[in-house]
């Protein structure tokens, strides 16, 4: 029973914080607001973000209410699974800086997903109009942008993603030894 209740909690809490991280990053990246997925994620997110905004304003184009949210949401599933296994020591420091990895963490699986679905798409479907292409190429281009300076195109083809990937998986390897420390 245990392990349905903690898959159950942990796809449902995954997924709720993933709408929030996306709505970031859409906001972050400045992504196609009419877009029918941006629409959708909006839709969403809203009524969690609308009160929250009280609290955590807008700075520019970064959207803190919808990282907050997410934090809160990796914060709260991380204090469900741990008490669900048995395993939480009553420290809810832990929990809030093991919450921040978590999200933190999630951003580089997302950007490393959508780098990589934007690369097969390109030899699949090259200049493919689908809606969630343009969003995933628009998420994908500002941290892009700095390595195709970096490496020009050789040949028709753009090495920019691989060093991006790698320095991706880099700091997926770091991020927690920095946060080691803190709890």
């Amino acid at each position: 029973m245990n392990n349905a209740l903690f898959f159950v909690i942990r796809f449902l809490l995954e997924i709720a914080g993933f709408l929030f991280m996306a709505r970031f990053l859409l906001q972050a990246c400045r992504a196609d607001f009419y877009n029918p997925i941006s629409q959708g994620i909006v839709k969403v997110t809203d009524p969690v973000l609308k009160p929250l905004r009280a609290v955590v304003p807008v700075f520019r184009n970064l959207d803190f209410a919808s990282f907050v949210a997410a934090w809160i949401i990796a914060s709260l599933m991380l204090y469900a699974l741990a008490a669900i296994a048995g395993n939480f020591t009553g420290d809810f420091f832990n929990v809030i800086v093991s919450g921040l990895l978590h999200v933190l963490l999630r951003f580089l699986d997302i950007f490393w997903w959508c780098i990589l679905i934007v690369i097969i798409a390109s030899f699949l479907a090259p200049g493919n109009p689908h809606p969630v292409l343009g969003l995933l190429r628009q998420i994908t281009d500002p941290i892009l942008a700095p390595a195709r300076r970096l490496l020009p195109p050789m040949g028709g083809l753009d090495f920019s993603p691989i060093l991006v990937i790698l320095l991706l998986g880099v700091l997926q390897q770091i991020l927690p030894q920095l946060f080691s420390g803190l709890y």
